[in-house]
C-alpha cells in the first residue's frame, strides 16, 4: 500500500480514539519529506532494538542456538541515486534491469526471526557486508552459511567470539587431512591462500576443521562441509549433514519478505536512503509478524517454522481496520 492508503487506514482503524489529531494537509511530498528528516539509521537502530531471539530450548541442537547467514538481492527504482548507490547488473556498458540493493541478514532457524542485516550494492560481496553481522555469534550459537561467506580470518575471529561453526566449502579446501574419524569424517587443516590478492596484509593462521562430506539421493555432486564440531562421537557427521539443510530457512526467510510481505516486485523509495530506511521498515514488520507466530506455536506447542506466515500476514493486516475484532492468531495458525 502507497503511505497515504496507510494512514488511512489507521485512522479509520483508531475510530472514536480521543487524542489522534485529523491528517489535515497530509500528502505524498510531505510524507516524503518527513521520511528524509527521520532519515534511514533510526530504523535500523529501531530494529536492532526490539529484535532477540525467541527460540525454545526444544529448538536447540544439543544446546546450540541453530542461526544461518546469507544474502538476498532486492529490485530498487530506476533513479539516478540508486543506480549510482547500489548499481545494475550487465556490465557498465550494457546494465540491465532495476538497480539491486543487497541484504545479508543473519536469522534464527527455528522462528524465522531475522537478528540483524546490513545493506550494500549489488556489486558489494557477501563477505564484507556480512562482517557487521558477527555480533549475534557467540557462545552457545552455532552458524550455517554456504560455501560463498568463506573465510579463514572470519572462522577465527567467529571462533574467537565462541561461536561454532557448520559451512559448506569448495573441495579443494582442508585437503590436509590429519586423522579420520570412526563416522567418516575427518580432521584436516586449512590455510589461507598463498596466492592471495590481499598482497601485503597478514594472512590468518592455519585452522583444524572437521570434514564432512556426503551426497544427496544418489547426485553424483558432492556436498563437503566443515565445522569447528571435532567430537564425532558428540557430534555424529550423519547430525550434522541433516542440520545443514536448515540453512534453507534463511531462503524461506528472504520469501516471506520478497513475495508475500512486500507484494510488489520493486521497493517504493527513490534514493538510496529511502530504499535502506524502507528495507529496515520491512525487517520491522516481519519481526512483528514473528513475534506473534512464536507466540501462537508457544501456545499451540507446535514448531514456529510449522506456522503460516502468509495467515499471519492477514490477520496482521485486518487488524489495522478493525483492532476491536482482533484477537490472537491461536493454535490452528
Amino acid at each position: 500500500m502507497d503511505y497515504l492508503e496507510v494512514l488511512r487506514l489507521l485512522k479509520a482503524g483508531e475510530a472514536g480514539e480521543a487524542g489522534l489529531r485529523e491528517w489535515a494537509g497530509v500528502n505524498t511530498s510531505s510524507l516524503t519529506r518527513a521520511r528524509q528528516r527521520l532519515g534511514w539509521q533510526v530504523m535500523r537502530d529501531l530494529h536492532r532494538a526490539v529484535v532477540r531471539p525467541l527460540g525454545r530450548n526444544e529448538d536447540l541442537f544439543r544446546g546450540l542456538r541453530v542461526l544461518a547467514l546469507d544474502g538476498m538481492l532486492l529490485a530498487v527504482p530506476d533513479s539516478a541515486g540508486n543506480r549510482d548507490a547500489f548499481g545494475k547488473p550487465g556490465s557498465r556498458r550494457s546494465p540491465m534491469g532495476y538497480p539491486m540493493a543487497r541484504v545479508v541478514a543473519v536469522a534464527e532457524c527455528s522462528t524465522h526471526m531475522v537478528l540483524d542485516a546490513v545493506t550494500g550494492g549489488w556489486k558489494d560481496s557477501e563477505r564484507i557486508v556480512s562482517d557487521e553481522l558477527d555480533r549475534h555469534a557467540g557462545k552457545g550459537t552455532l552458524l550455517l552459511a554456504d560455501r560463498g561467506l568463506w573465510g579463514l580470518a572470519r572462522w577465527h575471529r567467529l571462533r574467537g567470539q565462541g561461536a561454532h561453526l557448520l559451512w559448506r566449502t569448495e573441495r579443494r579446501k582442508a585437503r590436509r587431512v590429519q586423522d579420520v574419524l570412526a563416522d567418516g569424517s575427518y580432521l584436516a587443516r586449512i590455510e589461507a591462500y598463498k596466492h592471495s590478492k590481499a598482497a601485503g596484509t597478514v594472512k590468518a593462521p592455519p585452522a583444524l576443521v572437521r570434514v564432512i562430506e556426503y551426497r544427496i539421493d544418489g547426485r553424483a555432486e558432492v556436498v563437503r562441509l566443515i565445522t569447528s564440531l571435532l567430537d564425532h562421537q558428540e557430534y555424529p557427521a550423519g547430525e550434522l549433514a541433516a542440520l545443514y539443510a536448515r540453512r534453507w530457512e534463511i531462503e524461506l526467510v528472504f520469501d516471506e519478505i520478497k513475495t508475500h510481505q512486500r507484494d510488489r516486485p520493486v521497493l517504493r523509495s527513490q534514493t538510496p536512503d529511502g530504499v535502506r530506511q524502507e528495507i529496515f521498515a520491512h525487517l520491522i514488520v516481519h519481526h512483528a509478524t514473528r513475534d506473534r507466530l512464536a507466540e501462537a506455536a508457544r501456545l499451540a506447542q507446535s514448531p514456529a517454522e510449522r506456522t503460516s506466515f502468509t495467515r499471519a500476514l492477514h490477520v496482521v493486516r485486518r487488524s489495522v481496520i478493525a483492532p476491536s475484532g482482533f484477537s490472537p492468531l491461536g493454535p490452528s495458525a
